[in-house]
């Protein structure tokens, strides 16, 4: 059994680097699909900027604590 607390990643963190890569993951997209390099470099960067403030996010404490061993 999973010694992980019960709100399976759902946290401000988790939820903020989730919509921020959907929205990078989307502009990429349809760069590609319009054959825009700099559009697609622009989503590729809002993914990152997603994952910066996710682990921001953590180390404030709105994340899952780390599991315990």
């Amino acid at each position: 059994m999973s010694s992980q607390a019960g709100n399976h990643g759902s946290t401000p963190a988790a939820w903020t680097v989730t919509i921020l890569a959907l929205i990078g993951c989307t502009i990429s997209g349809v760069a590609m699909i319009a054959a825009n390099v700099m559009l697609f470099w622009a989503g590729a960067a809002v993914v990152l900027v997603g994952c910066i403030a996710g682990a921001g996010m953590r180390m404030g404490g709105l994340g899952a604590a780390p599991a315990r061993r």
